[in-house]
């Protein structure tokens, strides 16, 4: 593992855990490795808050949040942000083969999302329950809803 990487995967999971104290727990949050001569990689994420957000809103959430801690030469190995709706069939194939919450495992290639990935890093791949998304702001009795 390059030392480029392993400084940008030490970020993402400070950020991961940002996000999910900011956000709402995350779903799944992972960096994923496309069949490419380059280092190319997806960083992946699904939550219930992204569900309700628009996706371009999320992703530039996401991509606000490691633009703020990581350099050039990290930035650049981040191809795309890809927000996945939390009931994707394949996310659910990864939520039954993997339970992990802010930590880290390492993947083997496999195909995801459409997509082959010859090796991953997940941060969290957790299956969530409608109780563990942030309560719905609540109104004042006499205001309306």
């Amino acid at each position: 593992m390059s030392d480029k990487l392993k400084g940008l995967l030490d970020k993402l999971a400070v950020i991961e855990r940002d996000i999910s104290e900011e956000k709402g727990e995350l779903t799944f949050f992972g960096l994923l490795k496309r069949w490419s001569p380059t280092e190319s990689w997806n960083l992946v994420v699904s939550s219930t808050w992204s569900d309700r957000d628009e996706h371009p809103n999320a992703i530039k959430y996401i991509v606000d949040k490691y633009y703020a801690v990581c350099d050039d030469s990290e930035r650049v190995l981040i191809a795309r942000v890809a927000i996945v709706d939390t009931d994707d069939e394949e996310l659910e194939d990864l939520l039954e083969a993997y339970d992990v919450e802010h930590g880290m495992v390492k993947i083997r290639k496999d195909r995801y999302f459409d997509e082959e990935f010859e090796r991953g890093y997940i941060f969290t791949c957790k299956i969530r329950n409608t109780a563990a998304s942030p309560p719905a702001r609540e109104h004042a009795a006499d205001q309306p809803g």
